[in-house]
């Protein structure tokens, strides 16, 4: 908040930690607050000399704002995109008082061409706003150029160059591949061999995580890193053949980065093949597959993205644009959570 800015309600949430509507219900002396927190919001209430806009507050609370919600489909991916829609139905549920409603528009990431169906939908929907998570990047663009330029829309997960949305809430991709990569960096030995598997076709944030990896191994560090495609790794029957002709081409091995979620895959098969034999293994997301394979070590270091607390962003920062017609916060961007199995509890615990 600027120095003359006048006080918002996220303002006093962000500080007090809590949710907007723990505020409101503070502010307005409705619904059950605990007394601590209700004193702490309080204190700062009076710190920043706020002042409830009362014409402001009738009139967010005399219309429905809907709200569209396009993912892939949530089994896709491992089940990730569920995640985010527990994210979403939380904000929701906590902005139920101000009539904040979603519909969801899911859509297949392996059929590009079927979301032209999709679009016609989402188009005459009557939607105030709009969460997309852009994984499909042309079929996208065209329904960003088709909308009404009043209607603003937040991208979740990752973004697309040239394009301006309200807000953005994911991760850096080029810095999370670098994290993975200092982290390998301190773990192997030299001369080595590390592989990097790209299992995603056409998507820039994967190819920014590869590139931000293959960074930490400069020409001259002793480390040679080699990328695979396997476009399908998804299947079982796939990521047994790579893990053989990965372990094949690369006796000096010693680690292997999965730049998506589908890190379980190929995990569970190296360590089929291995037996004996570690070699140290980094990849995505706190599913359950994953979190499995953590725990008994066949995953070295899991990086999270925070996808419930992506989708939950997403929704207050299409309501304060739009509901409170606060300023908006151009990025989001998630920490960088290295995860093991010493600490993965602490993420998995609800």
């Amino acid at each position: 908040m600027k120095k003359n800015d006048p006080p918002t309600i996220t303002e006093i949430a962000r500080r007090a930690k809590v949710s907007i509507g723990t505020v409101d219900r503070v502010v307005h002396n409705r619904g059950r607050v605990a007394a601590k927190t209700a004193a702490r919001v309080q204190k700062i209430i009076k710190e920043l000399g706020y002042k409830p806009n009362i014409f402001a507050s009738h009139l967010s609370r005399a219309r429905v704002y809907q709200f569209g919600v396009v993912l892939p489909l949530c089994e896709q991916d491992s089940c990730y995109w569920r995640a985010s829609v527990a994210g979403i139905e939380q904000a929701v549920t906590e902005l139920n008082h101000y009539r904040v409603k979603v519909r969801y528009f899911f859509y297949d990431r392996y059929k590009p061409e079927e979301f032209k169906k999709l679009e016609t939908k989402i188009l005459s929907a009557g939607l105030d706003g709009i969460l997309v998570a852009p994984v499909l990047h042309q079929p996208v663009r065209a329904l960003i150029e088709k909308m009404p330029r009043h209607i603003p829309y937040v991208f979740v997960n990752t973004t697309i160059r040239d394009l301006h949305p309200l807000s953005f809430i994911g991760q850096d991709s080029t810095q999370s591949g670098l994290v993975c990569g200092k982290l390998m960096s301190l773990y192997i030995r030299r001369p080595s061999t590390i592989a990097v598997i790209l299992s995603v076709p056409d998507d820039p944030h994967i190819r920014q995580r590869a590139d931000g990896f293959k960074a930490a191994f400069p020409d001259g560090s002793g480390v040679t890193v080699r990328e695979y495609e396997l476009f399908d790794l998804a299947h079982h029957e796939k990521s047994a053949p790579l893990a053989a002709r990965i372990l094949k081409e690369n006796p000096d091995l010693q680690g292997v980065f999965v730049a998506n979620v589908a890190v379980h895959y190929l995990a569970e098969a190296l360590q089929k093949k291995l037996r004996s034999r570690h070699i140290l293994v980094i990849g995505y997301d706190l599913i359950e597959p994953n979190v499995s394979l953590l725990k008994t070590n066949a995953i070295t270091f899991l990086i999270s993205q925070k996808p419930e607390r992506q989708g939950y962003e997403g929704v207050y920062a299409l309501y304060r644009h739009i509901a409170l017609r606060e300023k908006s916060q151009k990025k989001i961007l998630m920490p960088i959570d290295i995860i093991t199995s010493e600490n993965v509890k602490y993420y998995t615990t609800r």
